[in-house]
C-alpha cells in the first residue's frame, strides 16, 4: 500500500500532463526584470515537469530558489506539480510551495492590497494565478495541502488550513 505522499505523487502524474501540449505563451510575466529573465533562461526548453530534478527546482535561479515567484500564471500551473512532488519527497530546502498556493487565501493576506492605491489584492492575483487548473488538478492540490497539515500539524500549517477553507475546497468542487 502506498504512503499518503506516494499516493499524492501518483495523483499528480495522473492529472497533470507531463509535457506541454503547446509552448507556453510566456515563462515569466516581466522578462525585462533581471531575476525574471534568469528564471526564463533556466526554464527554457524544460517542457516535462516530471524530469526536473529537485535540486534544480530548489535553486533556480542562481541558488535563490525564487522561480515560483517569477513564473507566469500559465507556467506556474504547469510546473507546480514538480515543486509539490519534490516537497513530498523531502527534497526542498529553500522553496516552499505552500507560500505560493496559500498567499492571498490565508487570514493574514486575504484581501490585502498589493499596493495601497490599487484595488487589486493578493486574493485577486492568486485566484487568477491558479485559474488555469482544472477540477482534478485543484483536487490534487487539496490533497497535498491536507497532507502538509497532517505532516506539520494545524498549528504549523495554519496557512494551509485557512487557504483550504477560503479557496481550495471550493475550487476543487467546481
Amino acid at each position: 500500500m502506498p504512503t499518503p505522499a506516494e499516493a499524492i505523487a501518483a495523483e499528480l502524474k495522473r492529472v497533470f500532463p507531463a509535457t506541454q501540449g503547446k509552448p507556453l505563451k510566456s515563462l515569466v510575466d516581466n522578462p525585462e526584470d533581471c531575476e525574471s529573465s534568469e528564471v526564463a533562461e533556466e526554464f527554457a526548453g524544460k517542457d516535462d515537469w516530471m524530469i526536473l530534478p529537485p535540486e534544480f527546482l530548489d535553486s533556480v535561479p542562481n541558488g535563490l530558489g525564487s522561480a515560483l515567484s517569477f513564473l507566469s500564471n500559465e507556467a506556474a500551473c504547469f510546473y507546480i506539480p514538480a515543486f509539490i512532488r519534490a516537497d513530498l519527497e523531502g527534497q526542498l530546502c529553500r522553496v516552499d510551495p505552500i507560500f505560493h498556493l496559500c498567499q492571498g487565501f490565508d487570514d493574514l493576506s486575504r484581501d490585502y492590497r498589493i499596493r495601497p492605491r490599487e484595488e487589486r489584492t493578493w486574493t485577486d492575483v492568486n485566484r487568477a494565478r491558479w485559474a488555469g487548473l482544472n477540477k482534478e488538478q485543484a483536487t490534487a492540490i487539496v490533497h497535498y495541502l491536507e497532507w502538509r497539515v497532517e505532516r506539520d500539524g494545524p498549528d504549523l500549517a495554519y496557512q494551509c488550513v485557512e487557504a483550504l477553507k477560503a479557496y481550495w475546497y471550493e475550487r476543487a468542487a467546481l
